[in-house]
């Protein structure tokens, strides 16, 4: 072998050493997103570092507590969609699309648009009227996410709140943990 090959295939070697080294002290979930890589995008190590197999890393957990306050758009029938802001860990727009499935339970389908993307869930609540109001609570999931949020997953996520039965006016708490 010349000396050109012979210094490549040690270069390569060291290499390959080395990120065995490192793959053993670290462990093979060590490996990080690089900082150009979109949050909430899963990081594999190098190939040569894990024995050829790619290794993911481990979601991110938030802990999530927003207040979206919404109005209905259209005429509220049996469904009822509605639009407005919520604050809190992510400030951010939201619409709700609302089924009411009988005289005490409702479903909702569910759109966030924080910075970077997107979040699309579901969720079941129970309902209670009240004189002008009904009061639900229940839980919701996230079933889509875009952009940043494109791994984002979550269940049994706390939903909380009112509606004004009379303008549609809503007033919903959200609570719980969400991996990104």
């Amino acid at each position: 072998m010349d000396r050109h090959r012979q210094q490549t295939a040690g270069s390569r070697a060291a290499l390959l050493g080395a990120a065995a080294i490192g793959a053993l002290i670290l462990g093979p979930g060590a490996a990080r997103a690089p900082a150009s890589q979109a949050a909430g995008t899963v990081a594999r190590a190098p190939a040569a570092a894990t024995g050829g197999e790619p290794v993911a890393v481990a979601a991110r957990e938030v802990s999530l507590q927003e207040t979206g306050y919404l109005h209905a758009i259209g005429e509220p029938g049996d469904t009822i969609d509605e639009r407005g802001h919520a604050s809190g860990t992510y400030s951010c727009s939201i619409t709700v699309h609302l089924t009411i499935i009988s005289a005490n339970r409702v479903t909702a389908a569910f759109t966030v648009r924080p910075k970077g993307g997107s979040v699309t869930g579901r969720g079941l609540a129970r309902f209670v009227q009240q004189g002008a109001n009904g009061y639900f609570g229940g839980t919701i999931e996230i079933t889509h996410g875009t952009g940043s949020f494109a791994h984002a997953s979550g269940a049994n996520i706390g939903i909380s709140g009112v509606i004004d039965r009379e303008t549609f006016a809503l007033t919903v708490h959200v609570h719980g943990k969400i991996d990104l």
